[in-house]
């Protein structure tokens, strides 16, 4: 997968700044850990969950930057939520946790932070389940955002993440695509925020009933 230049050069400058809060100016660590994440990344298997998908969730944290009061919690846990990510298989935040608190290590972030990250991590396997505290759920929030974009770009969502499922067929995909939509559809609330409720909800409603009417269609076809 070929990446910009500039997408690789704003995220490096938030690396940087991120690592600093650990206090590490080691440019070696720094730099060999910069590198492995964006190869991550950059995985021929990955459409959605990309470094595209990594900047527009640190676009929107930053967004609700006045929101968090841990930054170094939800920084980490952005860089590393998605870090293995295999759509075949169901332990890709297990793995990204484990990945996460090694690597958290080697830069040295210590125990209490590591923990914290990696049980955000943990989280983002049910997003509507929330987490621990209003940190957590910011993140999951933003991390869910992408229902409550414009139509545009909610529909290269779809087709992107179609596509990373293309080992099943499309039977299966439908089913199961259902069921995470209809999910989202009865929740009493899609985004455990009041603040992305407000300023995602209607617009994640739309896309999601929009969605369900195209997958019935097609099953009907």
């Amino acid at each position: 997968m070929i990446v910009a230049t500039s997408t690789i050069d704003s995220l490096k400058a938030r690396w940087r700044t991120h690592v600093q809060m650990l206090g590490n100016f080691n440019a070696e660590i720094v730099g060999r850990t910069f590198d492995r994440l964006c190869a991550s990344y950059a995985e021929p298997q990955r459409h959605y969950h990309t470094l595209s998908h990594l900047t527009a969730l640190f676009d929107c944290l930053e967004l609700h930057a006045d929101e968090i009061g841990e930054p170094a919690r939800l920084a980490f846990a952005a860089w590393y939520h998605d870090i293995v990510y295999d759509p075949r298989r169901t332990d890709n935040e297990a793995k990204s946790a484990e990945r996460a608190m090694k690597e958290l290590d080697d830069l040295g972030g210590d125990s209490d932070l590591r923990s914290r990250v990696v049980q955000l991590i943990l989280a983002t396997k049910n997003h509507l389940a929330g987490g621990r505290d209003y940190d957590d759920d910011i993140f999951l929030d933003a991390d869910l955002a992408i229902l409550g974009s414009t139509e545009d770009v909610y529909l290269k969502y779809v087709h992107d993440v179609r596509a990373e499922y293309a080992h099943v067929s499309d039977a299966e995909w439908k089913t199961g695509r259902r069921a995470f939509l209809k999910k989202l559809a009865v929740a009493p609330r899609i985004f455990r925020t009041g603040i992305f409720e407000g300023a995602y909800g209607d617009q994640a409603r739309a896309n999601i009933a929009w969605e369900l009417t195209t997958l019935e269609a097609g099953s009907a076809a």
